[in-house]
């Protein structure tokens, strides 16, 4: 009998095993990633791109409705809202792409339907998908505010702690004015255990980074969610 067939099969086990990086890899290696600089980029550009659409949507639905009671010349305004919300809609699934890897298809912006100003706005408000894109363009002010909140502070805060030692010791003035700001001051300044505060320091800024990396996916899920196809 060929001794080659009676060999066991050979498992595979062990070399997935190897390429499987250690837990301490994947837990510091996210401040090696690029898409983790993407994520923090996406939720600090939240703020404005949340102000923009929230700003220009506001005023041109308001003066709108308000020309539409006194004078026909709020119609054609209201189909151009509805452009200019197609418009922003795509520019945030563009953005979803680049900065998280969703990929999100565009829509037309044009309602495909041909006729006067009137036939179109009524084609337009007819179409759900219009309507989840101002919900979601409305709904982006309040959520770009909390991401950017969020991201600011879950950086600054393992910063400051890291530098609190070398600010005590080195720099003139104030720590700041902040919550606990007196009371991390006092313990970097006095104790011999502040120097401790830098690797403390780091160590929270890698877990802002898995934080915040969470915190973009869940974004990416709600934005699909809202502007992917129905």
């Amino acid at each position: 009998m060929d001794t080659a067939l009676a060999k066991p099969p050979t498992s595979h086990a062990r070399p997935l095993e190897a390429g499987r990086p250690s837990p301490w890899r994947r837990f510091f290696g996210v401040v090696t990633r690029a898409q983790s600089y993407r994520n923090i980029g996406y939720l600090l550009l939240g703020l404005v791109l949340g102000t923009v659409w929230f700003s220009v949507l506001v005023t041109a639905l308001s003066v709108s409705a308000g020309l539409v009671v006194v004078a026909l010349l709020g119609v054609p305004l209201l189909v151009a809202t509805w452009y200019a919300i197609r418009a922003f809609a795509n520019v945030e699934r563009r953005v979803t792409a680049v900065l998280l890897d969703r990929y999100l298809p565009t829509a037309p912006v044009a309602s495909g339907l041909r006729g006067n100003v009137w036939v179109r706005l009524k084609a337009m408000s007819r179409e759900r998908r219009r309507w989840r894109e101002l919900g979601y363009l409305i709904l982006r002010f309040p959520v770009g505010v909390a991401t950017f909140t969020i991201a600011v502070v879950a950086l600054a805060v393992p910063g400051l702690v890291a530098y609190a030692p070398i600010s005590a010791r080195y720099v003139d003035g104030s720590f700041g004015d902040w919550f606990w700001s007196d009371e991390l001051e006092r313990f970097a300044s006095s104790s011999p255990w502040s120097w401790t505060l830098v690797p403390l320091g780091l160590i929270m800024l890698v877990v802002a980074f898995h934080v915040l990396d969470a915190l973009a996916r869940s974004c990416g899920r709600w934005t699909a969610a809202w502007l992917g196809e129905r």
